[in-house]
């Protein structure tokens, strides 16, 4: 088995994609930067999550058993960096969002959503896999926010 540090170490060099995962728990809302999300089916229309069981948000989308995936813009590093700290009672404070079917927040800004409810979970290592069924989704223009090698990039540059 390879050491776990050598692993991460050859995902630092997959790009991917940066968003926000936000749900809704007792009316507080809770968010937390996630790039392990995926197109599952499009019939159903279905998503994938991954999040650390050790991560307060895990408890928040296990038991609402709703999530919106926010897929944050090339300018909302703010954001990513604000999501991906510690849960603080004040995490929405000042952050312009606004809600679609589930009730879980939808960021603005940000150039797609995925708005869920929670139709399967399973255990992998450290985290667990959410399917999430999508009830409801948008995107708007714009080009997405990034993630490759340790820094945050934005992926909007076509290359012809």
């Amino acid at each position: 088995m390879i050491p776990p540090a050598e692993f991460k170490e050859a995902m630092r060099h997959v790009p991917t994609g940066v968003t926000v995962v936000t749900s809704l728990k007792d009316e507080t809302p809770r968010g937390i930067t996630v790039n392990a999300f995926a197109s599952v089916s499009a019939d159903p229309p279905s998503v994938l999550i991954c999040i650390n069981r050790a991560a307060r948000s895990y408890l928040y989308i296990a038991t609402s058993r709703i999530f919106c995936v926010n897929v944050l813009a090339g300018e909302q590093r703010h954001l990513a960096e604000r999501f991906s700290g510690k849960i603080s009672e004040r995490q929405f404070e000042e952050i312009g969002y606004t809600v679609d079917r589930t009730g879980a927040p939808v960021l603005l800004g940000g150039i797609a959503h995925f708005d869920c409810t929670v139709a399967e979970e399973h255990q992998a290592g450290s985290h667990s896999i959410f399917i999430g069924r999508v009830v409801s989704c948008a995107a708007r223009p714009g080009s997405p926010l990034g993630y490759f090698n340790g820094g945050y990039h934005d992926f909007g540059i076509e290359i012809i």
